[in-house]
């Protein structure tokens, strides 16, 4: 790339980053910027009045140690006993304790028999419960609570991965199944719960720029955008902003889009 170029593709790289939602707690991102490993090269035939194409990403992963340590949770909790087993049991606990504490401090014989009786049973009763609380965990282990109780759980999990994709200077085609999607201040932007580019997700297109709609495949819609000469490949002339996440947490990946400064990103464009 030449020198204004390169730093022309630099502020919308930077512009592009600063819109970005800020990273959600227990998540990872990686961003990526279209480079090779010796930066980004464009066609050699590129004139300064062309566009071109550019692609940013980023991809927001909850973390594995995250994930593992809720799923613990759920099966730690369950062996603890119901919230009364759970109170009785630190009660005897307690009171155990209180009973060897009484039992050191006395010097007469015949009371600490008698507090070393009174512990024994409390042990016992705490013992006995204890027993119970693992008959019933592995009970219900046995009879599939553990594979429900799973499945129940990885529902209420974050989105497991959330991405956002930036589709700069270039066509775009979008499949005929997207939906308008009310966007204040942005016309045109489309949802889909179907054929987004990544299986089994939901996805909101919103354009930015002077794109034309064109019917050219069955199935799709072709979205052109209109040049204009600003004498640097790489400025922007329009993008596309493709915000996606799990099929099943669409209302989250509205969220998502909601974090994402659309209004940044429009003042980028001629």
């Amino acid at each position: 790339m030449t020198g204004p170029e390169a730093a022309a593709f630099d502020d919308l790289k930077r512009a592009v980053q600063e819109a970005l939602p800020k990273t959600p707690a227990n998540y990872t991102l990686a961003f990526g910027d279209g480079s090779g490993p010796d930066g980004l090269t464009l066609p050699e035939s590129i004139k300064p009045d062309q566009m071109a194409r550019l692609q940013f990403s980023a991809t927001y992963t909850l973390s594995q140690e995250y994930r593992d340590g809720q799923q613990r949770n759920v099966f730690t909790d369950r062996a603890k006993g119901t919230p009364e087993q759970q109170a009785r049991l630190a009660a005897l606990d307690a009171k155990d304790e209180q009973l060897r504490q009484a039992r050191e401090a006395t010097r007469d014989r015949g009371e600490k028999d008698r507090i070393r009786t009174e512990q024994k049973a409390v042990q016992k009763e705490a013992n006995q419960l204890r027993e119970q609380i693992m008959d019933a965990y592995q009970a219900w282990v046995a009879a599939g609570g553990a594979n429900t109780a799973l499945q129940s759980h990885e529902q209420s999990l974050p989105a497991r991965e959330l991405s956002v994709r930036f589709f700069v200077n270039q066509q775009v085609d979008l499949n005929d199944k997207a939906v308008p999607y009310r966007l204040g201040g942005f016309p045109l932007a489309f949802e889909q719960t179907e054929e987004c580019r990544d299986y089994g997700t939901s996805c909101i297109s919103v354009f930015l720029g002077a794109f034309a709609k064109e019917k050219r495949v069955s199935g799709y819609t072709r979205y052109n955008l209109s040049n204009t000469n600003l004498g640097v490949p790489t400025k922007p002339r329009g993008l596309v902003v493709v915000v996606a996440g799990p099929k099943e947490q669409a209302p989250g990946v509205r969220d998502f889009l909601s974090q994402v400064n659309l209004a940044k990103l429009k003042g980028l464009l001629p």
